[in-house]
């Protein structure tokens, strides 16, 4: 079941320390790599506030079985957010011509998964159902408002994943050892 962390937010019993508590118990299926400890961390502490603030919506895939018996366990989540895409100066001309329709772009508004995760109990492949999810929602919001891409970061270990999944390699991320991959929605 996939469920809005906002739709949450807004029920009238919401307490923010229970589901940080439950939200707490999540565990990424390598939680000792350096990215999944920053994805959960998110999930604990920033998601709820960022929710909130409107800056990116949150949603989590909740296990259906426990769920009936009362009880919160996340399988995974994902998150998304509009944003401005800003390229590299040492980015491919021919990229941006061929991709963005102008050599001499600087950005362009995109939609980012910012984080996107399984649990390790998650069966394994569920990581590419909950990509699709996400990539489905951000379908339904470029009807309704527009936009052609949707882009990610991921460390360079990630990046044949991301490929088989459709994305492409943009950029390095500036100041950091992540990489840029986007995708033509």
């Amino acid at each position: 079941m996939v469920q809005a962390l906002r739709e949450i937010i807004e029920l009238s019993e919401f307490d923010e320390a229970s589901f940080r508590e439950a939200s707490s118990l999540f565990r990424c299926a390598d939680p000792e790599e350096a990215s999944s400890q920053d994805v959960m961390r998110f999930l604990t502490e920033d998601a709820v506030d960022m929710e909130r603030r409107g800056t990116t919506r949150t949603y989590l895939i909740l296990n259906d079985e426990r769920w009936a018996d009362g009880e919160v366990l996340i399988e995974g989540y994902f998150s998304i957010a509009l944003k401005v895409l800003f390229f590299s100066k040492d980015i491919d001309a021919a990229l941006l011509e061929e991709t963005f329709g102008n050599p001499k772009q600087v950005n362009c508004p995109a939609f980012l998964i910012g984080q996107l995760a399984r649990s390790e109990t998650a069966k394994k492949g569920s990581g590419r159902e909950y990509l699709r999810l996400a990539l489905q929602y951000i379908a339904e919001a470029s009807d309704i408002v527009g936009g052609r891409f949707v882009y990610l970061d991921c460390v360079p270990e990630k990046q044949d994943y991301y490929e088989k999944e459709g994305f492409r390699f943009l950029q390095h991320k500036h100041k950091s050892s992540l990489v840029q991959m986007y995708r033509v929605i």
